[in-house]
């Protein structure tokens, strides 16, 4: 159910009730503003405000669920402290990973095109690990979106980058010090499975334009031409031209979610 029908539903069922908004408030020990709020349909409340209400109504959760309910179509604030934490932790690490980037694109191609390591392989090994912690802390930020607005496929993308880049950057460090197999062969199965990854990631942002808006949708649209051109692989080239867009875009995104998390926590104070 969505908003403003969960609105009325909780004026109708506390009018059933014969209880006023302050009878409702002391039972719920919930400020009379958040109240009034919820019942205008100003806000959306988080799962354990809403069954706090609901349990005072006499109203189970689970009979105002249908195909286009609250869960899914809104989100679900679970530990809001512990996910604007990270949150905010996952968009300043792709800030560190959008601007590492750009020297590590210049490595990668000197080493791999030009067969010139331009840094020692210390160096190499420090820049490599640096652009991977920030990366997974990046996506970190996405699995914990999709489990804020029950969007398991953003999980599922963002999960797939993971695992993608742990291979594959595990594999550029080691084969500094053996005999890889041919560079060439690694490159184009590194950008096929990454274009996979952003193919899932793009259409899981695309999920996100009813609570998130225009930016979900543009960033979505860039990712998944970004991963189309990846997985032809020889216009991989035109796929970086893509992502760097897309992944400021990603960027505002998990910006914009933290101001809503901080938000809801805020009015649940009130």
């Amino acid at each position: 159910m969505k908003q403003p029908e969960l609105g009325r539903k909780i004026l109708e069922l506390r009018k059933q009730k014969g209880l006023t908004q302050e009878e409702l408030v002391e039972q719920c020990n919930i400020n009379v503003r958040t109240i009034q709020r919820i019942e205008a349909g100003e806000v959306t409340p988080r799962s354990f405000t809403l069954k706090t209400i609901l349990n005072a109504l006499g109203e189970d959760l689970e009979n105002l669920k249908d195909s286009d309910s609250l869960v899914s179509e809104n989100f679900v604030l679970k530990d809001i402290d512990f996910s604007i934490f990270y949150i905010k932790l996952a968009w300043i690490c792709g800030l560190i990973y959008f601007l590492s980037g750009f020297i590590e694109f210049a490595v990668d191609y000197a080493r791999f095109y030009e067969d010139d390591l331009i840094i020692s392989k210390e160096a190499y090994i420090s820049m490599k690990f640096i652009v991977m912690i920030a990366y997974i802390y990046f996506m970190w930020g996405f699995v914990l979106s999709g489990k804020i607005f029950n969007n398991y496929l953003l999980k599922i993308g963002a999960f797939f980058l993971i695992g993608n880049t742990i291979l594959f950057y595990g594999y550029d460090m080691a084969s500094l010090y053996f005999d890889g197999f041919y560079t060439k062969y690694v490159l184009v199965t590194q950008s096929i499975f990454y274009g996979i990854g952003s193919f899932i990631f793009g259409f899981a942002l695309l999920r996100l334009e009813n609570p998130m808006g225009i930016i979900a949708k543009i960033a979505g649209g860039l990712k998944i031409a970004s991963g189309a051109l990846f997985i032809i692989v020889f216009m991989a080239w035109l796929g970086y031209l893509f992502l760097i867009p897309a992944v400021i875009l990603q960027i505002i995104l998990l910006y914009k979610i933290e101001e809503i998390l901080n938000r809801e926590s805020v009015e649940e104070m009130d």
